[in-house]
């Protein structure tokens, strides 16, 4: 399992590439979807 450490770090790599509230809307949407689509 994934601990915090690397989730926080995951999170700083991703806000760096990040402009725009859409830009953060629109990543949320498609790890949501990796997720489920791996959950399934």
């Amino acid at each position: 399992m994934t601990n915090q450490t690397d989730i926080k770090k995951l999170a700083e790599q991703m806000a760096s590439s990040m402009n725009s509230f859409d830009d953060i809307k629109d990543f949320q949407k498609r790890l949501m979807q990796s997720f489920v689509d791996t959950a399934l």
